[in-house]
């Protein structure tokens, strides 16, 4: 199962993830990063950015695509399964915000870059999944840590 230059798939994808985020972004007060630290930021929009380009567009790589259908199959359960997690978390942290529900918003899209490279046997779109992941996890537990009162 191989793929042209341009992966609709990937920007489905992508497109659904950004309508919780976009809906969040529309609704809620801007919350101000607290993380100062520029290089761990700028690692987290080069993974974001970078992991989301691949998703598209799959560059520098000789063949794109899934090795087998039944490889294809996995993914896309994985893949739906991760996706339907992700609306699930967004539905329970606009409720009521939590570290925990902050940080599976965190994981599940670096997860799905992650695992969309290795399946895709896509090195540089699970790079770039690895540099999102350690970046947007350390940031939103940065955030979202509990503060601590008795200084």
């Amino acid at each position: 199962m191989l793929f042209g230059w341009l992966n609709l798939t990937g920007l489905l994808i992508i497109g659904l993830m950004m309508i919780p985020n976009l809906i969040f972004y529309h609704r809620t007060p801007r919350m101000e990063n607290q993380c100062t630290w520029k290089p761990l930021r700028m690692m987290e929009q080069v993974g974001r950015y970078g992991s989301m380009a691949m998703m598209v567009f799959p560059l520098l790589v000789g063949e794109f695509g899934f090795k087998s259908e039944e490889v294809f199959v996995i993914w896309l359960f994985l893949c739906v399964v991760m996706l339907v997690a992700y609306f699930v978390f967004w539905i329970v942290y606009f409720r009521k915000p939590s570290l925990i529900t902050a940080l599976w918003l965190a994981i599940l899209p670096a997860a799905i870059f992650i695992l969309r490279g290795i399946f895709l046997r896509h090195w540089l779109l699970a790079g770039f999944g690895i540099v999102f992941a350690v970046g947007h996890i350390y940031i939103t537990w940065y955030n979202h840590r509990p503060e601590v009162e008795n200084k």
